[in-house]
């Protein structure tokens, strides 16, 4: 979850650091004191948005740096690794925003990064549902496992993700094996050449190399003859180092008893004179070796020859070759080919009937619980006081195979106000019904919405609980007793992830677990926005500010904020 912001030279902020925990944190303050500023700057460092507007009048660059703590999501966790900077429980993103002609700069675990690589570590960690932005509840992907995990279904989606996995596997490889067969129709003739010619010649790794070093040691026999009987000369002929050495000996072992040293240098001498009957001995075998053999000589060239012109054309190299070889043989081998086409083609089959049972069986219970879902949505829409509101479903199935999430295609439709034309959400609904709707699905999914993932196969980026959701605007339009209920929602959900919300009724900030007050001051000509955590009292102050107290009327807004806070805490108490 996300536990610490940094901002510093951000549009009116200054500096800010702010420490979250788990639960519920509410933000508030007074209109244009700066909470859509905080959202920017959270959203940039999540790999938004970003320009140099942002960038405090006066400075060179704003910076802002989040931190997340607690076992990352495995989704996270493959990023970092195939990015090289890896964290089990912790995760630092850093982004300086320069203005015109500086430097914007991203980090991840203080390595520099691309703006794209933030948004896909930020897109499993927090889920922003502010006004006017794209989140995971307008992805038509998002709706299909959104029905599945209100039916339970998850392990049957898992299942036809696995189905077609397996099928799709077959279908390739039998598509990729008729086109070989195919190609190697059109150049049998070429074929046959190659395989003749490479069956032939059999090369060898190695063997050219081998070859030459033979002929260049031929045609250098006489050369090295003349070479080893100058030295079985200087060895054993007369005066040679071995006749030498025994009378060096003999002239020491004179005096040895004079002198004991001489008795060690005496059988070192001894030890050259064998050591040089030895080398005189193998060098007379070798030398019987050395012979020009012209018809062996004429076999070896024509043999380098036909492996230095193969070479070229197939490789590079004797393993090349070699490889080539089997591939011919491979193409060439259409019987061998045309059975396993045959083989591929009755699995494939099967494969695709059983995916399409099971894309029908996930088909059918998707239809199920369609209106079931809709009408719990609507209801919690109801009690978040849009009554009117109106949310649908409509399942497309598609006319191809099953995908590796069925055969339907699902888009939600929605109403917010009574004889007003439904249209798919992202394109009628504003951001505060969004973040209502989102809430409202939530709070229907309960216990399911809360449950890992069990699919082992593909998923479609759904709708349960990141780690960390902010919501801005879920409290537009609305007040009293509906104010109470999105508080206590709020609160709901907070019990499964970190929820962080921008709020402007006193109602939900009652209900927060921990509370940001928003402020706007002038300090030496200069307007700033300043972020500061508040304690039980100051919070009782604040709820009365937000309850509209007036000087006269002090006194009984605090005993209402109190009052306020007593309820509204009550349900995370119990």
């Amino acid at each position: 979850m996300l536990t610490a912001l940094r901002i510093a030279d951000f549009a009116i902020l200054q500096a800010a650091e702010l420490a979250f925990g788990p639960g519920l944190t509410a933000i508030t303050g007074e209109t244009g004191a700066g909470k859509t500023i905080l959202l920017d700057a959270l959203g940039a460092v999540l790999g938004g948005r970003a320009s140099e507007k942002m960038v405090r009048h006066g400075c060179d660059a704003a910076e802002v740096e989040a931190l997340f703590e607690g076992p990352l999501p495995s989704a996270v966790m493959a990023v970092l690794e195939e990015f090289g900077a890896p964290g089990e429980d912790t995760l630092v993103l850093r982004r300086v925003i320069g203005k015109q002609g500086g430097r914007n700069r991203c980090y991840v675990n203080g390595r520099l990064a691309t703006v794209q690589l933030l948004r896909q570590i930020a897109g499993p960690l927090v889920d922003v549902s502010a006004q006017h932005a794209q989140h995971r509840l307008l992805d038509p992907a998002a709706h299909l496992e959104l029905l599945d995990r209100y039916a339970g279904a998850l392990d049957l989606r898992a299942a036809v993700g696995r189905a077609h996995a397996t099928w799709r596997a077959t279908a390739t490889e039998l598509d990729e094996l008729r086109k070989r067969v195919a190609q190697a129709a059109d150049r049998l003739d070429w074929l046959r050449f190659v395989h003749k010619e490479l069956s032939e010649l059999q090369p060898r790794d190695g063997e050219l190399a081998e070859i030459t070093g033979q002929i260049q040691k031929m045609r250098a026999a006489e050369q090295l003859g003349r070479a080893v009987h100058e030295a079985l000369r200087a060895l054993g002929g007369e005066g040679g180092i071995r006749e030498q050495a025994a009378k060096a000996a003999r002239n020491l072992g004179k005096w040895a008893h004079l002198d004991d040293k001489l008795n060690d240098f005496m059988a070192r001498l001894q030890e050259v004179e064998t050591l040089a009957g030895d080398l005189d001995f193998e060098l007379g075998g070798h030398a019987r070796t050395l012979r020009r053999d012209d018809r062996e000589l004429s076999r070896l060239s024509e043999r380098q020859d036909l492996l230095t012109r193969a070479l070229r054309k197939h490789g590079g190299s004797e393993a090349a070759m070699v490889a080539r070889l089997a591939q011919v043989s491979a193409e060439l081998d259409a019987e061998g080919a045309q059975w396993r086409i045959h083989e591929l083609e009755r699995s494939a089959a099967a494969q695709a009937a059983e995916l399409a049972a099971r894309a029908e069986k996930l088909s059918d219970r998707r239809s199920l619980v369609a209106d079931p879902l809709c009408r719990d949505i609507g209801e919690v829409l109801q009690q978040l006081g849009m009554a009117a509101a109106q949310v649908r479903f409509a399942l497309t199935r598609a006319p191809d195979a099953p995908g590796p999430t069925g055969i339907d295609s699902a888009h939600l439709y929605f109403r917010a106000n009574r004889g007003e034309a439904e249209g798919l959400l992202h394109q009628v609904a504003s951001g505060g019904e969004l973040s209502r709707v989102l809430l409202a699905i939530q709070r229907a999914l309960g216990a399911a919405a809360s449950a890992p993932a069990q699919a082992t196969g593909p998923t479609a980026p759904g709708l349960e609980p990141l780690p960390t959701a902010v919501f801005d605007e879920a409290d537009a339009g609305l007040s009293g007793a509906t104010g109470l209920v999105l508080g206590r929602f709020m609160a709901d959900v907070a019990a499964r992830q970190q929820v962080i919300v921008i709020s402007h009724l006193p109602q939900v900030a009652a209900a927060a677990d921990a509370h940001v007050q928003v402020s706007k001051r002038e300090d030496a000509g200069r307007t700033r926005s300043e972020l500061r955590h508040l304690a039980p009292g100051d919070r009782e102050t604040e709820l009365a500010r937000m309850l509209g107290a007036t000087a006269g009327q002090a006194e009984t807004a605090l005993a209402h904020a109190r009052e306020l806070l007593r309820v509204q805490r009550r349900p995370a108490e119990a």
